[in-house]
């Protein structure tokens, strides 16, 4: 039976805590070269991607589906209309997704989203491990990382790693969710 090797936030992240502009566009990211911190090994080992509303409506909205090879539920109360191959509605509650996820996936599960969807992934024991890459950026405003409200969380520091162009690479295990936190970017 397939297993997820682990729940994985892989997410960078402004100096200042911000992971968007205001206006949810990550523009600034674009001097920072994803391949320079792991990503496409990263990405390699990830068999699905949960994904939040907000940001499966701003990948549509760039043209081609970015994630055409990845199984991506999308955690929503609304119904996504006109979704791409392999992009499926998750409406069932955070709590059977880690269930369905451990039964169905083989590979890492991406959590790819937002605070509010974050904040839900770790109510409901769905991230463990967080791979933060820090960027030397102030935005000053935007949307954060981690908004108000969320659950308090015991996080174990399992890396920190100095990457090309000044980024830093944190990566903690969330206490009580996993035995082990994979190091390899």
């Amino acid at each position: 039976m397939p297993q997820a090797d682990r729940f994985v936030l892989y997410i960078a992240v402004s100096l200042d805590g911000f992971i968007a502009r205001p206006d949810g566009d990550v523009d600034w990211l674009a001097a920072y070269p994803a391949q320079d911190v792991g990503y496409d090994a990263f990405y390699a080992g990830v068999g699905t991607i949960v994904m939040g509303r907000t940001s499966f409506d701003h990948a549509r909205a760039l043209g081609d589906w970015p994630f055409a090879d990845k199984q991506t539920l999308v955690v929503s109360s609304r119904p996504l209309d006109d979704a791409p191959a392999g992009v499926a509605h998750w409406a069932d509650g955070l709590s059977a997704l880690r269930r369905n996820l451990m039964a169905e996936t083989t590979g890492k599960v991406w959590i790819f989203g937002g605070g509010r969807l974050l904040q839900g992934c770790l109510r409901h024991g769905l991230v463990d491990q967080l791979d933060i890459y820090v960027i030397p950026r102030l935005l000053g405003d935007g949307i954060p990382l981690f908004p108000g409200g969320g659950p308090e969380v015991a996080l174990t520091l399992v890396d920190t790693r100095a990457c090309e162009h000044g980024i830093v690479r944190q990566c903690y295990r969330v206490d009580g969710n996993a035995d082990t936190a994979d190091t390899a970017a």
